[in-house]
C-alpha cells in the first residue's frame, strides 16, 4: 500500500473534491445543453447571445479547476491520487473549453444556418454530458461496478456515433464543393463539435482507470 492510500485509510477524506469535480462536470452538462437548444433553434441572431453565456460557463469551468489546484496544493490526504483529481479536472474543463470553441465559430464565421450533423452531434453531446455527470458522482462510492462500466460504455458508443456522423458530414461537403472558403468553415466546425464528444469520451476513461485503481 502506498504512503498516500495509507493515509487515506487513518485519516478522513476531502470531500470537497468531489463537490468540485460534481459541479465542474454540472457546468459541463449546463453548457451542452445550452449548446443543444440554440443550435436547434437555428436561428443566426441568437449565436452571440449563445457565445456570450458560453464564455460565462467557461470561466466558471476554469474557476472550479483552479478551485482544485488550489486545494490540491494545501491538502496533504486526498480521497483519490492527485495525479487523478487534476487529469479529471483538466479533462472536465476541456468539454466546455470545446463547446465554447464552436460558440466562437459562430459568430467568426457568420454561419447563418447548422448542418444536420451539427444538431446531431449536439445531441449526443448533451447524452454524454449526462452520462459523465452520472460517472463523476460515483467516485463517492464506488460499488457500484457495473453501473460505471455500463455509462463508460455508453459513453464510448456515443463517441463512436458521433465519429460516423462527422465522417458522412465530411463526406458530403467534400463531394462537391463550390467554394472553398466555405468548405473550410464547416470542416473546422464540424472537427470542434467531434473533439468535444472525444473529450467526454476521455473524462469517461480517466473516471474508469481512476475506479480501478481505487475499486
Amino acid at each position: 500500500m502506498s504512503l498516500n492510500a495509507l493515509m487515506r485509510w487513518l485519516k478522513p477524506r476531502e470531500m470537497i473534491f468531489f463537490d468540485l469535480l460534481e459541479e465542474a462536470t454540472a457546468n459541463v452538462y449546463q453548457a451542452a445543453q445550452l449548446f443543444d437548444r440554440e443550435i436547434r433553434s437555428n436561428d443566426p441572431t441568437r449565436f452571440a447571445e449563445l457565445r456570450r453565456q458560453m464564455k460565462d460557463l467557461e470561466h466558471n469551468g476554469d474557476n472550479l479547476t483552479q478551485q482544485i489546484i488550489e486545494r490540491l496544493n494545501h491538502t496533504f490526504v486526498t480521497p483519490l491520487e492527485r495525479e487523478d483529481i487534476l487529469h479529471l479536472a483538466f479533462a472536465i474543463d476541456d468539454v466546455v473549453d470545446r463547446i465554447h470553441s464552436v460558440c466562437e465559430r459562430l459568430i467568426l464565421y457568420r454561419i447563418g444556418h447548422v448542418m444536420p450533423a451539427i444538431t446531431e452531434m449536439s445531441s449526443i453531446i448533451v447524452e454524454g454530458a449526462g452520462e459523465i455527470l452520472h460517472l463523476t458522482k460515483s467516485l463517492r462510492n464506488m460499488s457500484n461496478q457495473k453501473e460505471i462500466v455500463d455509462r463508460i460504455r455508453r459513453v464510448h458508443a456515443l463517441e463512436n456515433k458521433a465519429d460516423s456522423i462527422y465522417h458522412a458530414a465530411l463526406a458530403q461537403i467534400f463531394e462537391d464543393p463550390k467554394d472553398a472558403i466555405e468548405l473550410i468553415k464547416w470542416k473546422e466546425l464540424l472537427e470542434e463539435v467531434e473533439h468535444a464528444t472525444d473529450k467526454i469520451e476521455l473524462v469517461a476513461k480517466v473516471i474508469g482507470s481512476t475506479v480501478m485503481k481505487n475499486a
